[in-house]
């Protein structure tokens, strides 16, 4: 997660409480977004920083946030607690231009240009995080090839 998100999960966990709702899932509308969006890495979050959605793609840049337990859920909570969440974290390089891509560094891809995009849904106080490659660039061919061997270590791992 860039610095920017990581900031605001903080902040709300700080001036409230989480509610601790038990099955707290994301809105309907936001996984009827994700679920059309299989090739780029996209999570849905509480309003805490809870990870309530994550496509294949986010979970082969970040980790999977949502087959652990307790406070692991949370954006904040992993970040501070778990070393292996800060080294797939995306550091944001240089100064973001307007209507360009960020460019990002990844400890295990290097350099990346990805558009981020957040939709905010008022209602639920969920937000959809989605990071887009421009399609046939260096960082979309990254981002195609880390999907695809976390997808050859998912099988191997059931078998």
């Amino acid at each position: 997660m860039d610095r920017e998100i990581l900031a605001h999960f903080l902040q709300k966990r700080h001036d409230e409480a989480a509610p601790g709702r038990p099955g707290h899932q994301a809105s309907p509308v936001l996984e009827l977004i994700v679920e059309h969006l299989p090739e780029d890495p996209a999570t849905v979050f509480s309003r805490f920083g809870e990870v309530l959605l994550q496509t294949r793609p986010a979970i082969a840049l970040f980790g999977d946030y949502t087959r652990t337990g307790g406070s692991s859920h949370f954006l904040v909570d992993r970040w501070l607690s778990d070393p292996s969440a800060r080294e797939r974290y995306l550091v944001e390089v240089g100064v973001p231009v307007r209507h360009r891509p960020r460019c990002y560094r990844h400890v295990a891809l290097g350099g990346l240009e990805l558009y981020r995009h957040l939709l905010v849904c008022p209602v639920e106080r969920q937000v959809l995080l989605v990071f887009m490659a421009v399609p046939g660039s260096a960082s979309h061919a990254k981002l195609r090839a880390l999907t695809a061997g976390s997808n050859e270590e998912s099988s191997a791992d059931r078998r």
